[in-house]
């Protein structure tokens, strides 16, 4: 599952300080891969192992962290909502129990944001180079 959540600018910047210490604060003490991996070298896929389970968050182009899961049973799903829930200091319900949108709400909504993102959409580039 692939999620983004957009940040302000102001929380945005600390966010590499608040997943950091939570990546290194949850999951089992002992564990058989590395707790926190640092993808701003190898990148993501060069830095996380294949065919492992993990969470991935990233700030920005290229820098982000990874942690491989040890136990899916423990991890819990709403752990990146859950830091930047914290971060935002937002109710628990908004990604414990978030309210269902419908389909033709969803739709204009990416159109909006689609719009928006116009000036920042480095593909167009490449096309015009073409």
């Amino acid at each position: 599952c692939l999620e983004c959540i957009p940040l302000p600018k102001d929380v945005g910047e600390m966010a590499p300080m608040y997943f950091k210490k939570a990546i290194m604060e949850c999951d089992e003490e002992w564990s058989d891969n590395k707790k926190l991996i640092d993808t701003k070298v190898k990148g993501t896929r060069g830095s996380l192992p294949k065919g492992l389970p993990y969470f991935f968050v990233e700030f920005g182009i290229d820098n982000g962290y990874g942690h491989v899961i040890e136990d899916q049973t423990k991890f819990p799903k709403y752990f990146g909502k859950e830091i930047c829930g914290g971060m935002l200091d937002v109710e628990p319900h908004l990604w414990l129990r978030p309210h269902k949108e419908s389909f033709e709400k969803q739709k204009l909504r990416v159109l909006q944001l689609s719009e928006w993102w116009k000036p920042y959409d480095w593909t167009q580039q490449l096309k015009e180079q073409k």
